[in-house]
């Protein structure tokens, strides 16, 4: 080691000095125990790069040599937009030391950032999000960071939303089954290490470290300054038996940090993916709106940044960020395939025993197959009267109905916006709803459809209903026609999440399917121009859930374009679905056929989100 500051400035690099003939130097950026960090660029393009130097006296060194290989080796398997990305890994021939491009991030890390003003919590949320989307798509490579911090966290130009993962230098592939240099118990700063880094738990360090130092992290984000995990050995220990103490915490996101710092990893969030779309509200609201957000996966955390359309002092959220809809069954467990009367649009449908029509291979209509009828709910021995005639819109006289009729006046509600039948290309799901107030999510492709049923719902219930609408394309409409053929009682929340609602081509789409239970689950991406693609190869078992990871990539029209996730569930998969690489109007009809043809019973949700070519 150099043992004295004139030493070390010998071994730096000079600006100028050339890497290869591929990167030239331009100053240093920082230096450490082991290597240098400079700031570079191409010699025949002039792209600005970070570069990544071992020092002299460790570039013989196996050890130093093999942790240099290891972060190589890590970005080299790791594409997502949250982390830095890796060019190329050498040794140069003349100078004789080991370098690593990498690409350049220009900006602070979240440690000088935070030191001068803690992130509001809109801030935290989008780092959060960016965060553990990036880590794991890590995970799931088998790649585990082992040294998320503050530090390790690039910040350009102050966006939170661009943030990117550095570092990963001690990274342990589990795939390999490797140790780290320092050893397979510890690596990381004290002040963020998990439980299981120091030996506790049994000491096996796995995906679930990160999300305990990214949990320290975001404290930190939101506080101002980092929580003191460190002191002597037992002092370190002791404070990492207990959750720590989050009393300054907003109320909004401590839930999710608390489970994140368990000290136990089997009672941490079941993966990175859920912690990525874990539901969060954008603003402080009651607390039943914010259950309302927890258990529809909608409400303001979903409608942040949707353009908006006002009607009558109404907000609609057209063509929104995200419409994660739950739809359950009856007895068992999802929506039952079931039929409507073709109603006049802007009235409830009426059930009846005809069935969708059979499109078979070549279009043609073939006699429909018989669908089970759906089974009729028990009734209560002592139903209560039923009220004539709509009730007040007086929102007193209302509030002051017993708590019976509360009920059944919501049951009423809720029947009607599922049975409503609003045309074609047009469904509609409760949110919350009470005696007096109502939330529905919406899929169309003409906001007209949801100003009749504005209208229609005010005549029949006497308020008017908050409607959010995320208007899809044509080549979408069979998808929403689809699960406007699933009716039923909901007992089941099933959900769709990801992590980001709005991406570029390129960029990397993670997410989880969650409340299936042991059903069947197939997820199909809808494209904006109709084009449906199977992505139910992609999902893994996390616990309850389904995650999935994919890299999207989109040519045709410029702009954002709506895209549609439908996960389906049912007893067994449906053949139909199956690799499918149908356009939508042909998948859907047949799908339909299919459920009822074998007389099972078949749930659905939808999630929408944009991508941008």
């Amino acid at each position: 080691m150099p043992d004295s500051a004139s030493d070390m400035s010998r071994s730096r690099l000079s600006p100028g000095t050339r890497l290869n003939g591929i990167y030239e130097v331009d100053h240093l950026i920082a230096s450490g125990g082991m290597g240098e960090v400079y700031k570079g660029h191409t010699v025949q393009t002039g792209d600005v790069v970070a570069i990544k130097v071992l020092l002299p006296e460790f570039a013989e060194n196996d050890a130093a040599l093999g942790l240099f290989r290891r972060e190589a080796s890590a970005l080299h398997n790791l594409q997502h937009e949250a982390i830095v990305r890796y060019y190329v890994f050498t040794i140069e021939p003349v100078l004789r030391r080991p370098y690593l491009a990498m690409e350049f991030v220009e900006g602070q890390s979240l440690s000088q950032l935070v030191k001068r003003e803690p992130l509001t919590y809109e801030a935290v949320r989008s780092l959060l999000k960016r965060v553990a989307a990036g880590l794991h798509v890590a995970h799931e490579r088998g790649i585990i960071h082992r040294d998320v911090s503050s530090d390790n966290i690039m910040i350009p130009g102050g966006d939170v939303a661009r943030a990117k993962i550095i570092d990963f230098g001690i990274a342990r592939s589990t795939l390999l089954s490797e140790h780290t240099i320092i050893g397979g118990g510890f690596a990381g700063k004290y002040n963020y290490v998990s439980p299981e880094q120091l030996g506790l738990f049994g000491g096996d360090v796995r995906a679930k470290s990160d999300i305990y130092s990214l949990g320290l992290v975001l404290v930190e984000a939101l506080t101002g300054q980092p929580i003191d995990m460190g002191g002597s050995q037992a002092a370190i220990l002791d404070k990492r038996r207990k959750v720590p103490d989050l009393g300054a915490v907003d109320l909004r996101i401590r839930p999710l940090l608390e489970k994140m710092l368990q000290p136990d990893p089997a009672a941490r969030p079941e993966s990175m993916a859920h912690v990525a779309t874990w539901p969060l509200a954008t603003s402080r609201s009651s607390d039943s709106q914010y259950a309302s957000e927890l258990r529809y996966g909608g409400g303001a955390n979903s409608r942040a940044g949707a353009p908006t359309a006002k009607k009558r002092g109404k907000w609609y959220a057209l063509a929104g960020v995200l419409g994660a809809l739950i739809l359950g069954g009856t007895g068992t467990a999802y929506y039952y395939l079931q039929p409507f009367s073709p109603a006049e649009p802007g009235k409830p449908a009426v059930n009846d025993p005809s069935t969708p029509p059979h499109f078979d291979p070549g279009g043609t209509a073939a006699p429909p197959p018989a669908i089970p009828p759906m089974p009729t709910p028990p009734q209560p021995s002592n139903p209560p009267a039923p009220q004539p005639g709509p009730p007040s819109s007086d929102p007193s006289k209302q509030a002051a109905l017993p708590p019976a009729q509360k009920l059944d006046r919501v049951g009423e509600i809720e029947r009607y916006i599922r049975q409503y039948n609003g045309g074609d290309c047009f469904f509609i799901a409760p949110g919350e709803v009470s005696a007096s107030a109502a939330r529905i999510a919406g899929y169309g492709d003409s906001p007209a459809a949801f100003e009749i049923l504005d209208d229609a719902f005010k005549r029949a219930n006497g308020f008017e209903a908050n409607i959010d609408v995320w208007q899809v394309t044509s080549p979408q409409c069979p998808a929403i026609t689809f699960l406007g053929r699933l009716r039923g009682e909901r007992s089941r929340a099933l959900r769709v999440r990801v992590a980001a609602t709005n991406l570029k081509s390129g960029d990397t789409l993670v997410g989880t399917v969650e409340g299936a239970g042991n059903n069947s689950v197939q997820l199909l991406l809808v494209s904006d121009e109709g084009e449906v693609l199977d992505l139910s190869g992609l999902l893994k078992s996390a616990g309850d859930a389904r995650s999935f990871t994919r890299r999207m990539q989109r040519a045709g029209a410029a702009g954002a374009q709506p895209q549609l996730l439908v996960a389906v569930t049912s007893t067994k998969p449906l053949e139909t679905l199956k690799d499918a690489k149908s356009p939508a109007d042909r998948l859907f009809p047949l799908a339909l056929v299919e459920a009822a043809r074998t007389g099972q019973s078949i749930g659905a949700a939808i999630l929408y989100f944009k991508l941008e070519k």
